[in-house]
């Protein structure tokens, strides 16, 4: 009886800490494509090294540069993502359009993101800069 007791008080406390684990909310597809939009260009390098801190900064997903604001701002967010992830090949011509599309803004330099790409510069800039 007592093994049986412990064994439920494990189950149960294994159960709460499953619960507890967040999510990881990732969208590689913007990544992937973003990636393959420069390869073989002067940035290719900056982006292979920063990896998600292309848009984002911190520790929190939720953080994002100027550049990630820009294309969340232009339509990728995660109602978006959620909605047409199904559809890979529309999805990535989705997402290589609002890319084409946020390179005209400004960065918080003054530079245009895609000015500060064609320079081999992460086109974002953190808060903390």
């Amino acid at each position: 009886m007592k093994k049986a007791g412990i064994l439920t008080l494990c189950s149960l406390v294994a159960a709460m800490l499953v619960g507890f684990v967040g999510t990881v909310d990732a969208r590689p597809d913007y990544k992937k494509v973003h990636d393959a939009m420069y390869k073989g260009s002067a940035i290719e390098g900056a982006l292979a090294d920063a990896k998600c801190n292309a848009c984002h900064f911190g520790k929190k997903k939720a953080d994002r540069n100027d550049y990630g604001m820009a294309i969340t701002k232009a339509g990728l967010t995660k109602e978006n993502y959620n909605a047409k992830k199904g559809d890979k090949e529309a999805f990535a011509k989705e997402i290589a359009e609002v890319l084409e599309k946020v390179l005209e803004e400004k960065s918080q330099s003054g530079e245009t993101f895609g000015d500060r790409i064609k320079a081999g510069k992460l086109p974002g800039t953190n808060p903390e800069e």
